[in-house]
C-alpha cells in the first residue's frame, strides 16, 4: 500500500489532521524532509513531506508564495508546526494550499518532528517488504509463464501482475505480443519515443505520466543493441511493486528474445548451407521439394536472384535480406554464395510472384548493390534458375544498373538457354581470343579493362577514356590493338554486339563453375 499523506494524518499519535489542500490527500510521500529556510528547494526531488514552523515566514505573501515554491517543487504535503512563531496555520497558506491543491498538515507543538519521520521510515519499510514479497511470487508466476508458453503468454501474464495492458515489440517497434489485444494499438502512438530509445547506449526506461495514468516503456538490450520494447501501463501511479514486477519481465523478455535470436540464427546459418547447396546441384537431391516446401515456399514456382556487394557489407546486407523478409512475414532464404576481389555475392530463394523491388528497398543494401533476377522455376530447376541470375548480374555490372532481370534479355536467353557450357566457352573464346579468361600478363590484363569499359559505355570513346583515366589517343591506340588481337573492331555495332555477348558468356561461365 502506498505511503500517502492521508495514511499520515490518520495516524492517532501524531494529531496532525489535513487542513488545507484535501484533494491531494492521495499523493505518495517519498522521504521526509525539514526545513526552516524560505527557499528549501534547492535541496528537494519531488515527493517530500516537508516540515517546518515558518520561522523566518512572517508576511502573508511570504506564506502564500512559500506555499507555491513548494508545490512547483513536486513536495507530496507540507506539515506546518504551530505553537512556536505562529499560534495557528495561517489563512494565506492554507488558501494557497487549498487552490494548488496541495496537503496542508497542522502539527501540534508536541508532536516531534522525529515522530513523523519515524512513523513514514516504518510504513516505507512496511510497503517496500510487502511489495518485495508480492513482486517475488509475482517473480516467479512470470518465470512459470515464460517457461511454460511463448512470449504471448509471458506478456498476457505481465499484464495480468499489473493489472494494467501489456505489448512487446521487436527492435523496429512492431508488436510481437499484446494483452489485451487492443492495446497493439498504443504502440503507434509511442512510436517517436521508441524511435528515441533505440539510439540510446545503455537500456533505457521512460516512464509517462498524464490523467492520472502510468505508462512506461523498457528497452530489450543485448550486446549494446535494443532487440525490442516492453510497453505496460497502468491506470494509476506505478509503485515500488509495478517497477519490481517491470524489472523482472524486462530480464525474462530479453532472455527470450535472445534465446529466439539465437535460435533463428542456427537456424538461418542451417538453410543458408542447404541453399548453397541446391543451388550448386545441377539435379537436386531426391527430398529437394519437401525441404523448401518446409521453408513455405512452393517447389514449382521459385525464384533466385543475384545480390552483388562489397566484400566488408555482406554481413550487413545478408541480415538486411532476413530483416527484410521477417518484418514483412514473408518466406525465403538468403546465403553467401562466393566472395572474391569482385566483392561477395548472395542469393536469395524466394516466390516467383513477390515484389523483390519492395523487398530489396527494405533490405537498406548499400548504393554499390548490383542485383540480377533469375527467371522462375521449379525445383529442379533451381540450379538453371540461379545460373540466370547470375547472368543478368553479369548484364547489370556491365550496364551499370541496379536491377536486371532475365526475363527481359531475349538475346542473352536465346545465347544461353539449353547451351552446354562448353558450347558456350567456345563462343567466347572464339570472338576474344588471347583476351579470353583467364588474362595473366599485365599487357592483356590492361587491354580487357580497355574491352570491358569501352563496352560499358556503349562505344562512347570520352566516356570510356575517363572511366579508364586515360587520354582519348591512349585509348583509341588500346582499341586498335584489341581489333588486331580479335579479328573484331570494337568501334563497329556488330563486332561491339558479338564481343559484348561474349564478354556475358564467359562472366556467367565463370560463375557457373
Amino acid at each position: 500500500m502506498v505511503v500517502s499523506i492521508e495514511r499520515i494524518a490518520r495516524l492517532p499519535e501524531l494529531r496532525s489532521p489535513i487542513v488545507a489542500g484535501a484533494r491531494g490527500a492521495e499523493r505518495e510521500i517519498r522521504w521526509v524532509h525539514v526545513s526552516e529556510v524560505e527557499d528549501p528547494t534547492p535541496w528537494l526531488q519531488g515527493g517530500e513531506l516537508l516540515l517546518t514552523t515558518g520561522l523566518r515566514l512572517h508576511s502573508g505573501d511570504e506564506l502564500a508564495a512559500f506555499v507555491r515554491r513548494l508545490s512547483d517543487a513536486g513536495v507530496a504535503g507540507i506539515g506546518f508546526g504551530i505553537g512556536l512563531e505562529h499560534e495557528t496555520v495561517p489563512d494565506e497558506m492554507l488558501r494557497e494550499a487549498d487552490e494548488l491543491g496541495i496537503p496542508l498538515l497542522e502539527i501540534p507543538v508536541d508532536v516531534p518532528y522525529i515522530s513523523i519521520s519515524e512513523a513514514v521510515s516504518n510504513m516505507l519499510a512496511a510497503e517496500r517488504y510487502e511489495a518485495i514479497t508480492q513482486a517475488f511470487e509475482a517473480q516467479q508466476a512470470l518465470t512459470r509463464a515464460a517457461l511454460a508458453g511463448s512470449g504471448e503468454t509471458l506478456v498476457h501474464e505481465i499484464s495480468r501482475q499489473l493489472r494494467g495492458w501489456a505489448v512487446s515489440t521487436d527492435g523496429s517497434g512492431r508488436p510481437t505480443a499484446a494483452w489485451p489485444n487492443a492495446a497493439a494499438a498504443n504502440v503507434s502512438e509511442l512510436l517517436p519515443d521508441l524511435m528515441r530509445a533505440r539510439h540510446q547506449a545503455s537500456p533505457t526506461a521512460t516512464a509517462i505520466v498524464a490523467d492520472g495514468a502510468s505508462t512506461v516503456i523498457h528497452s530489450l538490450t543485448t550486446d549494446g543493441l535494443p532487440r525490442g520494447f516492453l510497453i505496460a501501463g497502468v491506470d494509476r501511479s506505478m509503485g515500488t511493486f509495478e517497477r519490481l514486477v517491470l524489472q523482472a519481465a524486462v530480464s525474462l523478455l530479453t532472455l527470450e528474445s535472445e534465446r529466439t535470436r539465437v535460435l533463428n540464427s542456427r537456424l538461418r546459418r542451417l538453410q543458408a548451407d542447404a541453399l548453397r547447396q541446391l543451388l550448386r546441384s545441377r539435379k537436386p537431391p531426391f527430398d529437394a521439394g519437401r525441404q523448401i516446401a518446409g521453408w513455405n515456399l512452393d517447389p514449382l514456382e521459385l525464384r533466385v536472384a543475384v545480390v552483388a556487394v562489397p566484400n566488408d557489407a555482406a554481413p550487413t546486407a545478408l541480415d538486411g535480406l532476413f530483416g527484410a523478409l521477417a518484418d514483412h512475414e514473408l518466406p525465403g532464404v538468403a546465403c553467401q554464395v562466393s566472395s572474391d576481389s569482385r566483392g561477395a555475392q548472395l542469393a536469395l530463394l524466394v516466390g516467383s510472384d513477390l515484389d523483390l523491388d519492395m523487398l530489396f528497398d527494405a533490405a537498406g543494401l548499400p548504393g554499390s548493390t548490383v542485383i540480377g533476377i533469375g527467371e522462375s522455376v521449379a525445383v529442379d530447376e533451381l540450379h538453371r534458375g540461379y545460373r540466370t541470375a547470375v547472368n543478368a548480374a553479369s548484364i547489370g555490372r556491365l550496364e551499370r544498373r541496379r536491377t536486371t532481370r532475365f526475363d527481359e534479355l531475349p538475346a542473352l536467353q536465346l545465347l544461353l538457354r539449353g547451351e552446354e557450357s562448353a558450347t558456350v566457352r567456345s563462343f567466347a573464346t572464339r570472338v576474344l581470343g588471347p583476351l579470353a579468361a583467364p588474362v595473366t600478363d599485365a599487357k592483356s590484363i590492361e587491354l580487357r579493362r580497355t574491352l570491358d569499359a569501352f563496352l560499358s559505355a556503349n562505344g562512347h570513346w570520352n566516356e570510356a577514356a575517363a572511366s579508364l583515366g586515360v587520354h582519348r589517343h591512349t585509348l583509341k591506340a588500346r582499341i586498335g590493338r584489341i581489333h588486331e588481337l580479335t579479328g573484331r573492331d570494337p568501334d563497329s555495332a556488330y563486332s561491339r554486339m558479338e564481343l559484348w555477348l561474349a564478354v556475358v558468356a564467359e562472366g556467367a561461365i565463370e560463375a557457373d563453375d
